[in-house]
């Protein structure tokens, strides 16, 4: 089986695939095969993959793992054998309301995990910004205030543009950063100096950092984006100050965040509670 999943990588790479992407699919193809190993391949039907997938979205509660692993196996299938599967929906898995989520400890170690400045950098403010990617990439020196604890989010539409708050537990690491790389305009160049990070490139060393802290979730740059989202939610933040944090422009699809969140209801105080009632 390891000769056919070698050929897939293969396939896939010559595709317009990211490196994360392939890593994901690889490891969800290994995943199935360990799990139906005492299974000939002409017994592993439609139905038992199925199954397999309902079952994986229910116990690791992750509706991401299991799409993920649906495209890798349904793909996997189409390349290898020649086959198109006909699985059956779970009613659990929604592909237009998926997303992963880290912990809050899987952040301390990703970050951790970074020794290069300018990818660690990088990478926080995605995170504590709810950034996407392409977000990162435009960033510029003179959209830092350092004084102000902000940093502003160009749009093409100049109304449109978002002031975001910094931590200033940042700024040092800001400084630090701009010392040693001496930007001038970008904010985080190349490697040549003078020219914009790919996403791809982006995506490369995200995709490390996961590896080097011994994270095994198929988590994109993006995840960071969602994963502040939730936590900024759990933390009580008002979803519709969250809708203008992320530049949303329909309230609909920052609520999306809301059935992700873990709250612990027994911490919330009631009314009864701040009431001066006698008793």
């Amino acid at each position: 089986m390891t000769h056919l999943i070698e050929r897939f990588t293969e396939h896939l790479k010559k595709g317009k695939y990211n490196t994360a992407t392939i890593a994901a699919y690889r490891n969800a193809i290994f995943v199935f095969y360990n799990h139906f190993r005492d299974y000939p391949q002409s017994k592993i039907t439609d139905e038992l993959i199925s199954s397999y997938l309902l079952e994986m979205s229910q116990t690791k509660n992750s509706r991401y793992d299991a799409v993920q692993t649906g495209k890798a196996i349904k793909l996997f299938y189409e390349v290898i054998f020649n086959k198109t599967l006909n699985l059956k929906s779970t009613g659990k898995i929604k592909e237009e309301q998926v997303i992963d989520v880290l912990s809050k400890n899987e952040l301390v170690s990703l970050f951790g995990s970074i020794k290069n400045m300018k990818h660690r950098l990088l990478l926080m403010l995605v995170y504590n910004n709810g950034l996407k990617i392409n977000e990162v990439i435009n960033l510029e020196v003179s959209d830092l205030n350092l004084e102000e604890h902000t940093i502003t989010i160009r749009n093409k539409t100049p109304k449109k543009n978002r002031v975001l708050r910094l931590p200033s537990k940042l700024n040092g690491f800001i400084k630090s950063y701009l010392e040693k790389y001496s930007p001038t305009t970008i904010l985080f160049t190349g490697a040549g100096g003078d020219s914009y990070y790919s996403a791809r490139n982006i995506q490369i060393f995200f995709q490390k950092a996961l590896n080097d802290a011994g994270i095994n979730k198929s988590a994109t740059v993006n995840t960071l984006r969602h994963s502040f989202a939730v936590h900024s939610l759990e933390l009580g933040m008002d979803i519709h100050i969250l809708q203008k944090i992320l530049g949303h422009s329909n309230i609909q699809t920052t609520t999306v965040y809301q059935q992700f969140i873990k709250v612990n209801t027994y911490n919330i105080h009631t009314p009864l509670e701040i009431m001066d009632l006698p008793v």
